[in-house]
């Protein structure tokens, strides 16, 4: 009976926000006298969109998982990933909140239709390449009474979130690119009852890779970087950037 009270967890529910609240906000000294528009990213993702959750439930086989290229368009359902987010619209949304709240520039807007001609000095573009999610539940071969384990202490799943964005930015003047960066990171965590992070941790893992690479922009744009607090200095040093699995594979790990 406690087993299949318990089975109503399987499944994992998250959305999108920024920025994530991990960690604290600075400001520039001295923003760039600039206006940046910001284009939403162009969606270079894979199609696979694969569960085999059902595995889980097969008495004596041990696992189910699943791999979705786009989380954001799985079909709801008690074994499938559901996390509402825009990738293309959302991350590209994100810089513009840092830049604003970094004050690293004196003006920044998004394009959400790519309109141009508003008095920028400057268009971020960029490609993503990569938002994936990856879960894999541990049942022991005992299919629905699995959670008594879980219960009692033994990992329940391993997730793993990975994402890529190519960005580089464009001076209007000159149509030069002045800049550009990539973007990316990927970590796997051993989940349990009692342990382990949320199953999403999109938003502090970008907000992490993004404030690193606005040091280096604010430099090409003539702005005095905001300092990154300690907490995200330390993180850094600690989780180095990881390549998503999907563009390992695929040989796409250059731009």
């Amino acid at each position: 009976m406690l087993g299949l009270a318990l089975a109503s967890c399987y499944s994992s529910v998250g959305a999108w926000t920024y920025p994530s609240g991990r960690y604290t906000t600075t400001a520039s000294p001295q923003p760039a006298p600039a206006f940046v528009l910001v284009e939403p990213l162009l969606d270079e993702r894979g199609h696979e969109n694969v569960s085999s959750m059902t595995w889980s439930y097969v008495p004596v086989f041990p696992l189910g998982w699943n791999h979705f290229d786009r989380p954001e368009a799985t079909v709801p359902g008690p074994d499938t990933t559901q996390y509402r987010v825009e990738p293309c619209l959302d991350l590209a949304r994100s810089i513009v909140i840092e830049l604003q709240r970094q004050h690293l520039v004196e003006r920044a807007e998004f394009a959400r239709d790519y309109q141009h001609g508003l008095g920028e000095t400057h268009r971020l573009r960029g490609r993503l390449r990569a938002f994936s999610v990856d879960l894999t539940r541990w049942t022991y071969g005992l299919s629905v009474y699995a959670p008594v384990l879980w219960s009692l202490g033994l990992p329940q799943a391993t997730s793993k979130n990975a994402f890529c964005v190519d960005l580089e930015l464009v001076e209007v003047a000159s149509q030069r690119v002045v800049w550009s960066a990539s973007l990316f990171d990927a970590d796997s965590w051993v989940e349990g009852y009692y342990y382990g992070p949320d199953w999403y941790r999109f938003s502090w893992m970008w907000e992490r890779r993004l404030r690193a690479g606005l040091l280096d922009l604010a430099r090409v744009l003539g702005a005095t970087a905001a300092p990154l607090p300690s907490e995200l200095r330390d993180e850094l040093e600690l989780f180095p950037a990881q390549m998503p699995e999907e563009l390992q594979r695929t040989g796409q790990e250059g731009r």
